[in-house]
């Protein structure tokens, strides 16, 4: 095995975000699971979707109500977890307080759901006294077909409108319908994702901030200490290989944080050494631009760290493995088979 310095340099850099990045996760879903984040912005979504709006309405808020009052979605929430059906879903919203309602929702089961609050508001309609009829009567009456006459008597306006948008541009098919409210839904909910990405992103900042910090992982002083230390590089690259030939589901925090045989935490004395405060202006330069480096790399996730200290392993302990003979070669490691009949490139 030849000898790389710099790439168990690089090695052992990779091997230190990877057990950060899994560090700074695991935290994560642990105050995301905690809080019911992922229940709160499905939450947020529904309310937005079910307002047909850009911001939530009073219209929103009481189909809101029903919807999660509904016995479908009631079935979904843990028993004993339970929230009053009359409760104003947005009152959960408060960040101390975990989200009673479900974190996932099947668009089947949404559709399923709204489509019977329509039935009982069609049902509904029809028992208003003729004098006192609305306009959302008299829309109810002159729908030609059943499952039209159900979404017209939505009191919800905009949200009528909108599933009566979709219900004719199916072509009035009621097969199609349901075919297009759920991708409907699952189109608002992608957005919904979005939203959680970014706020997961927020969190993640935060929390990689304070562990880099807290442990003084510098990536500058952890290259400078691995490139003049042949002991420390040879038994960290040790460790990262051995981590690297398990899957990424059987990787241990605790031995991963254990393998990480570098200087890390503080000394509260000014000097030279990797753990001590900078003692000059250059020196604390360089220790924030290293943390920065830390925390940069961390947010890029431990997935992207474990494939690519996978990838570095396997260069470093047997080099690029040389193309079968009816292989392309696509990358590192990859060789699809061309097969029988396949162009020739190159």
């Amino acid at each position: 095995m030849p000898d790389l310095p710099a790439l168990d340099v690089a090695i052992g850099l990779v091997f230190l975000y990877v057990v950060l990045a899994l560090v700074c996760s695991t935290v994560n879903e642990s105050i995301s699971t905690a809080v019911g984040l992922r229940a709160r912005f499905l939450q947020a979504g529904i309310l937005n979707l079910l307002s047909a709006s850009h911001e939530t309405t009073d219209a929103g808020i009481e189909t809101a109500k029903s919807f999660y009052g509904h016995p479908l979605v009631q079935g979904l929430i843990r028993p004993g977890r339970g929230p009053d059906p009359t409760i104003d879903p947005t009152a959960t919203t408060r960040w101390w307080r975990k989200s009673p309602y479900p974190s996932y929702l099947p668009s089947r089961t949404f559709v399923a759901a709204l489509t019977d609050i329509a039935r009982n508001a069609e049902l509904k309609v029809k028992q208003i006294d003729p004098e006192e009829a609305s306009a959302t009567s008299s829309q109810v009456e002159g729908a030609a077909k059943d499952l039209e006459r159900k979404l017209a008597a939505i009191p919800n306006a905009r949200l009528s409108e909108a599933m009566l948008a979709l219900y004719r541009s199916t072509g009035e098919d009621a097969a199609a319908f349901k075919h297009a409210a759920e991708q409907w839904f699952d189109d608002s909910m992608e957005r919904v994702s979005g939203w959680y990405r970014r706020k997961v992103q927020l969190i993640l900042f935060a929390i990689a901030t304070i562990v880099v910090v807290l442990l003084n992982a510098d990536t500058l002083t952890t290259a400078r200490v691995l490139w003049r230390d042949d002991a420390t590089r040879a038994a960290i690259v040790l460790k990262a290989e051995a981590v690297a030939k398990n899957k990424e589901a059987d990787v241990k925090l605790d031995e991963a944080v254990k393998g990480l045989d570098v200087p890390l935490g503080w000394n509260l004395e000014r000097g030279d050494e990797p753990t001590q405060l900078p003692n000059d202006w250059l020196a604390l330069f360089a220790k924030l631009a290293g943390l920065a480096l830390t925390i940069g790399a961390v947010m890029l996730g431990a997935p992207f760290w474990f494939d690519l200290l996978s990838k570095v392993a396997r260069i470093r302990a047997t080099g690029a493995p040389p193309p079968a003979s009816d292989a392309t070669r696509s990358g590192e490691g990859e060789q699809p088979r061309a097969g029988p009949g396949a162009a020739a490139t190159g």
